[in-house]
């Protein structure tokens, strides 16, 4: 696992393959699993493609002196990073857990001082998907324009190219979409 690092401002550049692989399956119900990582890139008009300064990877804090969801890490860096509103941006983040209706809400909020960003979310697993409130959270995203969607296997393969450290180890879809079928169902009705 990465160590702590004390500012939410600060992403790190890739993950351990094995904590790719125990965070990130599509699983419905992931026991021992209460980290949440975002990886993400942003795009911005000047630029075709995205380089290493605009990729990396946050990881919720959990210590009692410093909370901090992945989502509120980001968002405070792209701040930092992007002062500039009037800018086009195009983002996607690829989380193992969807957002609480919390972050959902810091996000809308989030979109409306950055009216020219576009956000995609691809997202591994779906957080309390059962509890409304958390499906409201999720509408409430998809209303401002928030694409979201369920990782596949080609989301998988990119996290695996740009994301995890994985000193050329070959990428292995083994057990990554092992509920993906019911949780891209499950978010498509919640978002109907």
């Amino acid at each position: 696992m990465e160590p702590w690092r004390p500012s939410p401002r600060n992403p790190m550049d890739r993950i351990d393959p094995n904590t790719f692989r125990f965070h990130f399956p599509n699983l419905l119900y992931a026991s021992g699993r209460k980290l949440c990582y975002l990886c993400f890139q942003v795009e911005t008009e000047d630029y075709f493609s995205c380089d290493d300064s605009d990729r990396g990877v946050f990881r919720n804090k959990v210590h009692p002196w410093a909370r901090c969801h992945a989502e509120q890490c980001f968002l405070s860096w792209f701040r930092d990073q992007y002062p500039y509103r009037d800018e086009y941006y195009n983002v996607t983040w690829f989380l193992s857990w969807s957002p609480c209706p919390t972050c959902a809400e810091e996000v809308v909020e989030f979109l409306e001082e950055y009216r020219n960003l576009t956000l995609s979310i691809f997202t591994s697993r779906l957080y309390y998907f059962w509890d409304p409130n958390y499906q409201e959270g999720l509408c409430k995203l998809w209303d401002a324009g928030v694409q979201l969607d369920i990782m596949s296997c080609d989301d998988f393969k990119h996290c695996w190219d740009n994301f995890v450290d994985h000193k050329g180890m070959r990428f292995q879809r083994r057990n990554l979409l092992k509920d993906y079928d019911f949780l891209a169902a499950e978010l498509q009705e919640i978002l109907r």
